[in-house]
């Protein structure tokens, strides 16, 4: 009986212990490469340096996915950044607009249909220095 009892409270405990959702890890991933993406976006209102390095790339003819890239310390979880449409599921896609001096970031996750989050990062003016 005792040991009954013993297997009964062990299955009942794990079974409490549930391993977590790989996909919650991931959205909170891309969440905070989009994020990320929008804070290197947005500070090329305020450091000169970004600035500089942001409309030196498309002098060059890069664009912004080619300044996300380079500007990023570490990717992270999320591999995939591409430029107007996702290539890959889990993948930050920036495309230009809604305005002029705007870039928007889309997070896409298993489905390429629909972006999971979208933030709008402002971007500086070109400065001469």
């Amino acid at each position: 009986m005792l040991r009954w009892m013993l297997f009964a409270l062990t299955a009942l405990v794990g079974s409490g212990c549930d391993s977590p959702d790989p996909v919650d890890g991931k959205t909170e991933a891309l969440k905070a490469a989009v994020a990320q993406a929008h804070r290197l976006f947005e500070r090329t209102q305020t450091d000169p340096m970004a600035n500089v390095s942001f409309y030196g790339v498309h002098q060059m003819g890069g664009s912004g996915i080619h300044y996300l890239v380079a500007s990023l310390p570490e990717r992270g979880a999320i591999e995939c950044y591409a430029e107007g449409k996702p290539s890959a599921p889990w993948c930050v896609v920036v495309r230009g607009g809604p305005g002029k001096l705007e870039i928007t970031i889309d997070g896409y996750g298993a489905q390429l249909d629909r972006p999971l989050v979208t933030q709008v990062a402002r971007l500086g003016e070109y400065r001469r220095f």
